[in-house]
């Protein structure tokens, strides 16, 4: 229910205010605010927002929220995180899986992070924090990690809003976005010895 509501909130904000809306909103959402990034960028990319105004504004905005999570977890005590975290709908063990896979997989792993939905943006900023991944290679692996995923959910919002053969592209996007989760679930799981974080 709150979920919904910061969502119909941001998209509201994004009819408003246009690209400097779509900065706000993926920040608010890489940094603090519970709601899944997806439903901001197809949801501008639904309203009208152009493809290449959703990619630059909304990278911008998620690297920046993300360097705001980053600083979290690098500067607040991790029980500080834990305990407060669920306010915005953050548990421990969205903290520890995060960073378990950012202890494995380092800078690289930003990018795998980004691209592909295995850990929550925010969440994983935090874990990166708090596992001392070098900031600069941290924001510039976020900023390529986010470009490719905007600009696939705004194209999908945007065939939404032109009915330009939808099906096909919700259930290409769909199978696409599956299969790659479930490889990089594999390899995850596979080096630590098949046992969930």
């Amino acid at each position: 229910m709150i979920e919904q509501i910061l969502q119909s909130d941001l998209i509201e904000l994004i009819k408003r205010f246009g690209n400097l809306g779509v900065f706000i909103a993926m920040f608010l959402e890489s940094s603090v605010v519970p709601i899944p990034s997806e439903a901001i960028v197809i949801g501008a990319g639904a309203i009208g927002i152009s493809i290449y105004s959703i990619v630059i504004f909304g990278s911008l905005g998620s690297t920046l929220g993300a360097m705001v999570g980053y600083s979290l977890g690098r500067y607040l005590a991790t029980p500080v995180i834990l305990r407060f975290g669920k306010y915005v709908f953050i548990k421990p063990h969205h903290i520890y899986k995060a960073e378990a896979f950012a202890k494995k997989y380092g800078v690289p792993g930003v990018i795998i992070g980004r691209v592909l939905p295995i850990i929550p943006f925010k969440v994983f900023s935090i874990a990166s924090g708090i596992t001392k991944i070098p900031f600069i290679p941290f924001v510039l692996c976020t900023l390529v990690g986010v470009i490719p995923r905007m600009y696939v959910l705004a194209l999908f919002g945007s065939a939404v809003l032109k009915f330009q053969k939808p099906v096909v592209i919700v259930v290409g996007v769909a199978i696409l976005i599956f299969a790659a989760f479930k490889l990089t679930k594999k390899m995850y799981n596979g080096r630590n010895g098949g046992k969930n974080v």
